[in-house]
């Protein structure tokens, strides 16, 4: 279904009432009936009618098996699974607990599409894409930080950066040979939506690693598997992977990355923290993960726009 701009959506902008600043634990109830709008489509445009009971069992029975609770609400027996689920959407306290309903959902439609077995008309792909499309627009709307993308909810800090840089870095790390790099990365802003800051900042230095080993791997480059990324960085200059007129700028860079993401990933995630356990401040992980995409879609570019080496593919 098409999004409606109706005439007190345009008075609150205009009368700049419309927050700014994204909130991350709190799901509001308009929201959450808004995305319970959202799974009725969902289930019925990809699933349809004569499996929407058995869709509805699958994620009340998954769900509720990894929460660790009978049923996804209290008393949630007395209900038709489809009202549990929807309930449970509107009234389960645990922001990251609806977050779960709708990523699941999600995924079992994804799974259901893919499979080519199903045989699912392509009209079924097309709703998903809409309505995936309309959960993202009503999480803008409503100030709510977070987006669904390339297969999970991720956390965004700013539309901007997300945009600009995040989205941009796992799109490139889609392509084939950066799978590896592309789990590390999705595994980094899912430890950090659910606020494991130090497995997060570990993820991150990872994929950066990763981006640079699959690089160099294809351009035969000589590292080792266990350089640290002072020493990637370093072969990714020494093999022009930026143009000799940016030296300076690629020192900054360098000093930059090397002292930044690895840098905080030692202070504050990887060493033994000794008798005091340390807090790390989201905002601090939140810069990393967005220097760590940025590096991201600075040296995967960096690299397509290399001359084809010798021994890699034309196609």
């Amino acid at each position: 279904m098409s999004i409606y701009e109706t005439y007190s959506k345009r008075k609150k902008r205009l009368a700049g009432q419309v927050p700014d600043v994204y909130t991350y634990d709190k799901i509001p109830l308009k929201l959450r009936n808004q995305i319970v709008f959202i799974a009725r489509d969902i289930v019925y445009d990809v699933f349809g009618a004569p499996l929407a009971d058995d869709v509805y069992d699958y994620i009340s029975r998954t769900l509720s098996r990894e929460w660790g609770s009978p049923f996804l609400i209290p008393h949630g027996d007395v209900f038709d699974r489809d009202e549990e689920v929807h309930k449970a959407i509107c009234e389960v306290k645990d922001a990251d607990q609806c977050l779960d309903i709708i990523e699941f959902l999600l995924h079992i439609a994804n799974a259901h599409i893919e499979d080519k077995t199903n045989a699912t008309p392509p009209k079924a792909k097309e709703a998903l894409n809409r309505h995936i499309h309309e959960l993202n627009h009503r999480f803008k709307e409503h100030s709510v930080g977070y987006e669904y993308s390339n297969g999970q909810v991720i956390r965004i800090d700013s539309q901007l950066l997300h945009s600009e840089v995040v989205k941009p870095s796992i799109t490139l790390l889609s392509e084939p040979g950066f799978e590896g790099a592309h789990d590390e990365f999705l595994s980094a802003h899912e430890h950090f939506r659910h606020r494991r800051y130090k497995e997060a900042l570990n993820d991150a230095l990872k994929a950066f690693e990763s981006t640079i080993k699959v690089i160099a791997g294809i351009r035969h480059w000589p590292i080792n598997k266990s350089d640290t990324a002072n020493k990637l960085v370093k072969a990714c200059m020494d093999n022009g992977l930026i143009p000799a007129y940016y030296q300076s700028h690629i020192s900054a860079l360098t000093n930059l990355l090397v002292g930044g993401v690895p840098g905080i990933r030692n202070a504050e995630g990887g060493h033994g923290q000794g008798a005091l356990v340390k807090e790390i401040d989201p905002h601090v992980v939140a810069y990393t993960l967005h220097m760590t995409a940025s590096a991201i879609v600075l040296f995967v570019q960096s690299y397509k726009a290399l001359p084809l080496a010798p021994s890699e593919s034309t196609q």
